[in-house]
């Protein structure tokens, strides 16, 4: 079964997001060549990466990683970039507009990152990184382990701590 999943991945990724994954496989040729280290996740190829200010992207079945990531972090890092792998499954040749764009502009953009450190919004607060969180945990059934991802909700907005004690609206108590 996990051999014809994975060739159903493939097919779908290259059929399906083949834009993005055109893009994924020259980078990736170019950081092999450059001696980067790879592996597969879930499919998917995670390349390590030498670059400064640099967390992660996902182009297609291709995910790049920064190399001094480790432990909780790095976990973390992988679930999320490939919720955008699983994007890219979901949207197709829609992604680059719906994903990547935005997704761009909000981690480069000097106006939104001075926004994320002076007001605490979480990177993830945008729908499309919140989404990927979702995608990711859905697809590997792998959980977060830092705090920036344990304590505040899938759209990076602090978890009410609270929430089982809130009334439903005829104002009775939730049930667990």
């Amino acid at each position: 079964m996990k051999t014809i999943r994975a060739i159903l991945f493939y097919i779908w990724q290259f059929t399906y997001g083949i834009a993005q994954n055109l893009i994924g496989l020259a980078m990736f040729a170019v950081y092999k060549s450059r001696g980067a280290k790879s592996e597969l996740y879930h499919n998917a190829v995670i390349t390590y990466i030498d670059k400064k200010n640099f967390g992660g992207v996902s182009l297609g079945m291709f995910i790049f990683i920064n190399q001094k990531r480790e432990g909780d972090s790095l976990h973390d890092i992988k679930i999320h970039e490939y919720g955008h792998t699983v994007q890219t499954m979901i949207l197709g040749p829609l992604w680059l507009f719906v994903i990547a764009i935005p997704s761009m502009i909000w981690c480069n953009t000097p106006r939104f990152v001075k926004k994320r450190k002076e007001e605490n919004v979480s990177y993830y607060w945008l729908y499309c990184e919140g989404w990927a969180n979702l995608c990711g945990k859905w697809a590997t059934k792998e959980r977060f382990l830092t705090p920036e991802l344990i304590n505040r909700g899938r759209y990076g907005k602090p978890i009410n701590p609270n929430r089982s004690k809130r009334k439903d609206i005829k104002n009775r108590r939730r049930i667990k």
